[in-house]
C-alpha cells in the first residue's frame, strides 16, 4: 500500500508542476501581448523596418515641408575662400555680406584652409561691429 500511496503523491506533484507551467506561460503571454499593445499604440502603426516599396496612393509629390517656426531663426551662411568671400551662395564684398547678415538672426561662417588670414580678419572685426552674432566653423 505505501507504494501506492508515493506513486499517488508522485502523480500529485507532477500535475502540480504542470499546473504552474501552464499558469506562468499564460501570464508570460498575456505580459507580451499586453506590452505589444502598448508599444502599437504608443509608436504607431508601422514597425520601421522599411517594408513599404514607396508607391503610396496620395496624389502629393515627394517633398518635405518645414515651417518656419520648426527651422528657427534665419542666419546667412558666409563662406570665405581664396575667391573671396559668399553669403548664402552668392559672391559679396566684405561691406555688402555684413549688411546681408545683419538682417539675420546671425552668421555661420565657414573660413577654408586656402583662404587669406586677412580677409577673415577684415570681415569678422566688421561683423563684431554691426554685432552680427558668429559662428565659425573651418573646413
Amino acid at each position: 500500500m505505501s507504494s501506492s500511496k508515493q506513486f499517488a503523491k508522485d502523480v500529485a506533484k507532477e500535475l502540480a508542476k504542470r499546473q504552474r507551467r501552464r499558469k506562468w506561460f499564460t501570464l508570460t503571454a498575456v505580459a507580451g501581448l499586453i506590452a505589444l499593445a502598448v508599444i502599437y499604440l504608443r509608436c504607431g502603426h508601422g514597425w520601421g523596418i522599411g517594408s513599404g516599396d514607396g508607391e503610396g496612393s496620395g496624389t502629393g509629390t515627394a517633398r518635405s515641408v518645414v515651417s518656419s517656426g520648426d527651422a528657427g531663426p534665419k542666419r546667412c551662411a558666409i563662406r570665405v575662400t581664396a575667391a573671396g568671400i559668399s553669403v548664402d551662395g552668392k559672391s559679396m564684398k566684405k561691406d555688402e555680406a555684413v549688411a546681408a547678415c545683419r538682417a539675420t538672426a546671425g552668421a555661420d561662417v565657414v573660413v577654408t584652409g586656402d583662404a587669406r588670414q586677412g580677409d577673415w580678419d577684415d570681415l569678422r572685426a566688421a561683423l563684431e561691429a554691426a554685432h552680427v552674432e558668429v559662428f565659425v566653423r573651418g573646413s
